[in-house]
């Protein structure tokens, strides 16, 4: 665990958990959106001095982003597991992709949903550099998606007609669905019915 020193003016710095305090915050900016959500309730929620966050991360912005990181080392790492497993066929990967996202989206004690989509919903066009952050990341898990998909394209895993940028895409805008429905309130159930209702239209090599 990683422990910052904050600097920020006279006295003796505060040490404080860099980690667990992103973990709250990350918990918080998805739960609320980044508009939504100000320093003092990020204060509140991570029990680490106003001067001590600055001092760190700079400001809000600064913060937003570090949080971004933290989130894709932890819940997205998990997620794409299976993409990332040379021991599983590409419709067992994607398979596997889907049926983690409409369990993890469903998760009890995390905000419903994925934070990088729900957290893009919520930022105004006034943050556009809080955007392109976000969008950097979900492009290069969908790259990371497209990728894995030409491989099985490659080994004659898929239809021969089918462009793996496309599917791949199809897929993406999937978890992006259910990753709305889930903060409608849909259930593990339900979105595991729409990832094989996705599933049973894949393109198998014949």
């Amino acid at each position: 665990m990683t422990d910052t020193k904050a600097r920020r003016g006279a006295g003796r710095p505060r040490e404080f958990s860099t980690d667990a305090a992103l973990d709250k915050a990350v918990r918080l900016f998805w739960h609320r959106g980044y508009e939504a959500t100000s320093m003092a309730d990020l204060v509140a929620e991570t029990g680490v001095a106003a001067a001590s966050l600055y001092a760190a991360f700079d400001n809000k912005a600064g913060l937003f982003a570090a949080v971004i990181e933290r989130y894709a080392a932890t819940f997205s790492v998990h997620l794409y597991e299976p993409i990332n497993d040379p021991a599983l066929s590409t419709f067992e990967a994607v398979k596997g992709l889907l049926e983690r996202a409409a369990s993890s989206f469903s998760e009890p004690g995390t905000p419903a949903g994925c934070f990088m989509y729900s957290a893009a919903a919520a930022v105004s066009p006034a943050s556009a550099a809080i955007e392109c952050l976000l969008r950097d990341k979900r492009i290069a898990a969908e790259a990371l998606l497209i990728e894995r998909l030409h491989r099985g394209a490659a080994q004659g895993e898929l239809a021969a007609d089918t462009d793996p940028a496309v599917l791949g895409k199809f897929i993406n805008t999937v978890m992006e669905g259910m990753s709305a429905q889930a903060r409608d309130g849909a259930t593990i159930n339900e979105l595991l019915s729409i990832a094989k209702m996705a599933l049973d239209r894949w393109p198998a090599a014949v």
